[in-house]
């Protein structure tokens, strides 16, 4: 199984490289939905197989898909997590150029009061910690990631 997991792995990391020059010929539309996970005050931060930086459980929003349903899609399939529809509070969408896109990210925030089996996929995701979230803004993370920890009152 590991030796499937590593093949998966390095396709994800081949076809995001190939996505990222696709984007940045064409700068397509995108349209993507993600969630801020709390659990006692630490977000959930997320290492994907592709990217160095640091991220949040989301995706695309698929074609005649919601926001909210995908968002609870990415949750499920990258770290194994089912939540109801009511337990996504939406914060808004931010426009953002980000890998030669122009990207609409619609922002969830999901607060959990007991710690979830984290269940990482070993594939598209690697690793997930909940962390402080200034230990968080001390790392490479997205734009739009950044910019919510850094307006977010302090609790």
């Amino acid at each position: 199984m590991a030796a499937i997991d590593a093949a998966v792995r390095l396709a994800y990391a081949l076809g995001y490289r190939l996505l990222r020059l696709w984007w940045y010929f064409r700068r397509p539309d995108h349209q993507g939905a993600v969630v801020a996970v709390w659990h006692h005050g630490r977000i959930l931060m997320l290492r994907h197989s592709y990217r160095r930086r640091l991220g949040w459980p989301g995706g695309g929003v698929d074609r005649g898909e919601d926001p909210r349903q995908a968002a609870r899609r990415e949750l499920r399939e990258e770290l194994a997590l089912e939540v109801a529809d009511d337990a996504l509070a939406y914060l808004g969408e931010t426009p953002q150029r980000w890998e030669h896109r122009r990207d609409r990210v619609h922002i969830f925030e999901l607060t959990l009061e007991t710690p979830p089996s984290l269940r990482p996929d070993r594939r598209e995701v690697v690793a997930a910690e909940f962390m402080a979230p200034e230990d968080a803004l001390g790392r490479e993370i997205a734009p739009f990631i950044r910019a919510y920890l850094e307006r977010r009152p302090k609790k």
